[in-house]
């Protein structure tokens, strides 16, 4: 079965993800997916998320109620290559550093 709702390919356990919150970048990695209403969902463990969490517990005492998020559908997350990823940034690390010595 195909799952609509996720461009860009399958999204498959093990994969690494991110998402935009509100200004909040957030890295994981999908733990399990499942298909509902034909549409992909994805549980995905959150790394390094304190932002997020310290997010949720204002809205949480704010608001008397859990307003975290625990399945994601996929066109929420975008898959990304950690390798590629540290590559790019490294070179503009790189970039970075030739520019304040031109200063």
């Amino acid at each position: 079965m195909s799952a609509i709702g996720y461009v860009g390919g399958r999204m498959k356990i093990g994969q690494a993800v991110f998402q935009d919150y509100q200004g909040i970048r957030r890295y994981g990695i999908v733990e399990s997916i499942k298909v509902k209403d034909r549409w992909t969902y994805a549980a995905v463990k959150w790394l390094d998320d304190k932002s997020y969490e310290e997010a949720m517990s204002y809205l949480e005492e704010m608001r008397h109620k859990d307003l975290a998020v625990y399945e994601y559908r996929a066109d929420q997350l975008k898959q990304i290559d950690p390798k590629k990823e540290r590559k790019t940034l490294k070179k503009i690390i790189d970039y970075q550093k030739n520019m304040r010595k031109n200063d």
